[in-house]
């Protein structure tokens, strides 16, 4: 199984000198993919749960692919995910190809339909569409990838013998994984894409190990009836703070103030009251024996690959890149050589 994580494209602090710290951190410890998270517009309240500095998805990929391309290594670039509907399909498509020919063909796209109903009015998108406008762009772009002049006719593009010129390095495209589950998913998953990306609660317990297995017996059975080979290819997501101090194990960090502002409790850094941030995030600090646990339990449901998203917080004496690589520093001392890689 391989072992990836998810860059922190959402953050201010993570820019210049911090990604190249972040990455150079990265071909130090031997991940093999880096995945990048995708939102376009929101409000203010959800500024400060989605992140307050997000980068444009394929902008910042392309950044990152230069910065390992000088560091002389070569992780997956992946999504989790890309919103298609947020972007016309010729423009996706030609920003995508050139990434992929920019970085060597080292594109994973992740890809998926979206939910933000506030983000797709402001983009005067209707988001009831967004599976058929995902379908249809995609289809686009996959017409684009893979013929040096194409033609596609569909309700919400049509043109006739046009080239986006830019081939992907990866042909006939770049490998497509969707991330979403159920039926419509699976279908699409089945017919015409390369492979499936679970949401990260997938496994975090009994309950929600059942639901997953459910499903996966379901999209291969789907698969099969497609006539594809083999299986679809499986990323699993974890994330989380990891600790190997079991006296922090089981604790929360608590960012932010109450509406009412006042600091919130917790063991983490406190917004100051008074603050323009009117909100309380929590997050669970799990011992790292928990989390090769659950990263063991994907390869044994048959992941090729694992994606853990680590916080970057400021926590206790370190900033936000220093908690960044403390994390990453944790997970390749206590979690990755005890994990299945392949």
């Amino acid at each position: 199984m391989k072992v990836g994580i998810t860059l922190p494209n959402y953050a201010r602090w993570f820019r210049g000198d911090s990604i190249w710290a972040t990455c150079e951190k990265g071909k130090e410890i031997g991940l093999d993919a880096l995945f990048f998270v995708d939102h376009v517009i929101f409000t203010p309240a959800q500024y400060v749960g989605y992140g307050n500095g997000y980068m444009d998805i394929w902008t910042a990929m392309s950044y990152v692919a230069a910065i390992t391309n000088i560091q002389g290594w070569k992780p997956i670039l992946g999504n989790a995910i890309w919103v298609v509907p947020y972007r016309p399909p010729i423009q996706a498509a030609k920003v995508i190809a050139t990434v992929d020919s920019l970085s060597g063909g080292r594109v994973m796209i992740g890809a998926g339909s979206g939910y933000n109903e506030q983000e797709f009015a402001a983009l005067g998108l209707n988001v009831k569409e967004r599976g058929d406008m995902t379908d249809e762009y995609l289809a686009c772009c996959k017409e684009l990838w893979s013929h040096p002049v194409a033609s596609f006719h569909g309700k919400y593009v049509n043109f006739d013998e046009m080239t986006i010129s830019v081939r992907p390095a990866q042909q006939p495209h770049p490998p497509i994984l969707y991330g979403s589950r159920g039926l419509r998913p699976f279908r699409r998953i089945a017919e015409r894409y390369q492979g499936w990306i679970a949401g990260a609660g997938a496994g975090r317990d009994a309950d929600s190990l059942r639901a997953f297995e459910k499903d996966w017996a379901q999209l291969n059975s789907m698969w099969k009836e497609n006539g594809r080979e083999g299986k679809p290819y499986l990323v699993m997501q974890a994330g989380g703070h990891i600790t190997a101090d079991r006296s922090q194990a089981g604790q929360q960090v608590v960012k932010g103030i109450t509406p009412a502002g006042s600091p919130p409790a917790g063991i983490g850094g406190r917004v100051q009251a008074g603050q323009e941030r009117a909100y309380v995030s929590t997050f669970n600090i799990t011992h790292v024996d928990e989390m090769v646990t659950r990263l063991r339990t994907f390869s044994d449901l048959g992941a090729d690959m694992a994606v853990v998203h680590l916080p970057s917080y400021r926590f206790g004496d370190l900033d936000n890149l220093g908690m960044e690589l403390n994390q990453m520093e944790v997970f390749a001392e206590h979690v990755m050589p005890k994990v299945p890689k392949g």
